[in-house]
């Protein structure tokens, strides 16, 4: 597909190309080494190991290869990406199902990542205005902006997600309050089991699996950054602050 893009992006002589990734292009990795407060330019070695991340890594490899390449009208095409974290707002899938679960379990929300990790979130309005400033400013200054990489941010503290998915929560339903910790080998048997019962029941019914241990090793393994280089480059500034959100 982005390929594709690319392709059309030619063909039509379309000199911009603003790209939104995913910080799963990065990491966490097969190691599932942290990274604390790490910026653009960080060096995150090993490989990605999803499937989500997998592509997307791809995809932007495709789109910084692209940068420069040249139209059908004789033109140069200039391109850049934003690499989104994870994305909550009213609308987000996740808090509701997480939501939802809470509210079956009498308002307690139990929680999988160790106290030791920390993670960004960003308010999906103030990665709506981060493509919009981009994409301005990728036509205005393209020598500054094409073949750049952005992590989205704003105002959205980075602390442990199980404290920012319970203040969300609670501040639309007091009456959800935090659980306990899920241990790491409880989730990892849950995960060993449901595969023996997957492979046992697959002639009659194959289930869909729940979690798996890449997905679980990227939610307990440290990953997040700490930059400004979007407000440098073109000015960003969040349009909504951690309080609105």
């Amino acid at each position: 597909g982005t390929e594709n893009v690319v392709r059309a992006c030619c063909v039509l002589s379309i000199p911009f190309l603003l790209y939104t990734s995913s910080i799963a292009a990065v990491g966490p990795n097969t190691a599932c080494e942290p990274m604390l407060r790490g910026n653009e330019d960080t060096e995150y070695s090993g490989e990605v190991e999803l499937p989500y991340g997998k592509t997307k890594a791809m995809a932007e490899k495709i789109v910084l290869e692209a940068n420069g390449k040249k139209l059908s009208n004789g033109g140069k095409l200039r391109t850049c990406i934003i690499r989104a974290n994870t994305v909550y707002g009213e609308k987000a899938a996740f808090l509701q199902e997480l939501y939802l679960l809470a509210k079956a379990r009498n308002g307690v929300l139990n929680y999988l990542e160790p106290e030791n990790t920390e993670r960004n979130h960003t308010y999906v309005g103030n990665v709506a205005w981060m493509h919009v400033l981009a994409a301005r400013n990728l036509q205005l200054k393209p020598d500054l902006l094409a073949g750049q990489v952005y992590y989205s941010y704003d105002d959205t503290p980075s602390r442990k997600g199980f404290l920012v998915r319970h203040q969300l929560l609670s501040s639309a339903d007091p009456s959800v309050r935090l659980g306990s910790h899920i241990p790491y080998w409880k989730m990892w048997l849950m995960i060993q089991l449901h595969r023996i019962i997957r492979a046992i029941l697959s002639p009659f019914w194959r289930p869909q699996p729940f979690l798996n241990v890449p997905l679980l090793n990227t939610i307990v393994t440290t990953f997040s950054f700490e930059t400004d280089k979007a407000s440098r480059h073109f000015g960003y500034k969040p349009l909504f602050t951690w309080q609105e959100s």
